[in-house]
């Protein structure tokens, strides 16, 4: 990939990033959020390869939507800030 900014950080640094400034924001609950960031690059990651090997991209795309909006149309509760 050559040399960019996201050599600079490790995987999942940029993530972390994002997570903490969301938890901060309250738009998900606060929470530790490296093993968050782990778990869900490493999700990608298998996401990314399985598209990449003929995987059908509308259904990843698909379950995604479903898992973010969850049965309720919010995020699922782990991410979730309290009511």
């Amino acid at each position: 990939m050559g040399g960019g900014p996201w050599t600079r950080r490790p995987p999942a640094g940029q993530l972390t990033g994002a997570l903490a400034a969301l938890a901060a924001a309250g738009i998900i609950a606060d929470q530790p959020v490296k093993p968050l960031a782990r778990l869900l690059s490493g999700a990608m990651n298998e996401a990314a390869l399985w598209i990449a090997r003929g995987g059908d991209l509308q259904a990843a795309e698909q379950a995604l939507d479903r898992l973010l909006d969850g049965p309720s149309g919010r995020l699922p509760a782990g991410l979730r800030t309290p009511a």
